[in-house]
């Protein structure tokens, strides 16, 4: 339901249209499938930081929190399907706005069959994310600054940072990873990367 709520609000705003190309003859290249693909990678990330950091606010006149997000947190030890059981309202703005933020952003420029698998990248990852195994052959691995199942079941088990998705690189910059990584000892490698970036 929350998802079919989430269509209807964007297919208002574009007119009750689909934003995306259609047509077999538009299918994108596999290079073009893999630029829009990263870039709703990147937009997911990103938006998906910010909210869940959000969501965390334990503050009196913002208990997001306790309102929404406690629900999905009573899992300290992750499943795959725990992945799914969120706050209908924490599932709307967290979930599908970090979602659907890239291919909004990208528009017209990309094909409905990169959305499609864009969907199903997505939900791989959150399922893998929660399932509590570190696959050996997971495509999630090959990511620079990836995380895996174990960045995240950290995250359920201690409640404190760990917000991003793909990457660690949002928590990294933001210093919302530190914990983690006194555990697990491999931030040093992560912040000379990043110096030598911002050189």
């Amino acid at each position: 339901m929350v998802n079919g709520i989430t269509a209807l609000i964007v297919l208002q705003f574009y007119n009750w249209q689909l934003p995306w190309k259609q047509s077999v003859e538009e299918i994108p290249t596999s290079g073009e499938l893999a630029k829009h693909l990263l870039f709703m990678v990147i937009c997911e990330d990103l938006t998906f930081h910010f909210m869940h950091r959000l969501f965390h606010c334990k503050h009196k006149y913002l208990p997001m929190y306790q309102m929404f997000h406690k629900q999905h947190h009573k899992f300290s030890h992750t499943t795959s399907i725990s992945s799914e059981h969120t706050h209908p309202v924490e599932h709307m703005l967290v979930g599908n706005l970090s979602w659907i933020m890239g291919p909004l952003v990208l528009g017209a420029r990309t094909h409905q069959w990169t959305i499609l698998i864009w969907g199903l990248l997505r939900h791989l990852e959150t399922h893998e994310a929660h399932s509590g195994y570190e696959f050996p052959w997971s495509v999630f691995r090959v990511l620079p600054f990836g995380t895996d199942a174990n960045y995240h079941s950290f995250h359920h088990s201690k409640n404190v940072g760990n917000y991003s998705t793909f990457f660690t690189i949002w928590d990294t910059v933001f210093n919302t990873n530190v914990d983690y990584y006194e555990v697990y000892g491999e931030r040093k490698i992560e912040e000379k990367i990043l110096k030598k970036v911002a050189k």
